[in-house]
């Protein structure tokens, strides 16, 4: 497993899930959005010298997926979103009290 850098924070990234035209299709897809994360819809320049890295994160977490459900995140929204992931994932077989998801 590789790790990406993203400023002064990481994120594990396993290449060996992801096409081999990954960056081909990252990149486009910034295109696609302007370069502007869509969660705090701050616009990022595509040489990164404005705001954070602006990275394509795979919503449905499977980036082996061909169909995958993509979403332009900044560094911070996308480190943001793994955690919440993350969290849910340790968290899903305990007990609920309140129903609550």
């Amino acid at each position: 497993m590789m790790i990406q850098e993203i400023g002064n924070d990481q994120m594990p990234m396993d290449r060996e899930k992801y096409p081999v035209d990954w960056e081909r299709i990252a990149f486009k897809y910034k295109e696609s959005i302007g370069w502007e994360c869509e969660l705090c819809n701050i616009k990022h320049l595509s040489d990164g010298t404005q705001g954070s890295c602006l990275t394509v994160h795979h919503k449905n977490h499977d980036p082996e997926n061909p169909d995958a459900e993509l979403i332009g995140l900044c560094a911070r929204c996308h480190l943001e979103e793994e955690r919440k992931y993350r969290y849910e994932l340790a968290h899903k077989d305990q007990l609920n009290l309140f129903g609550e998801k």
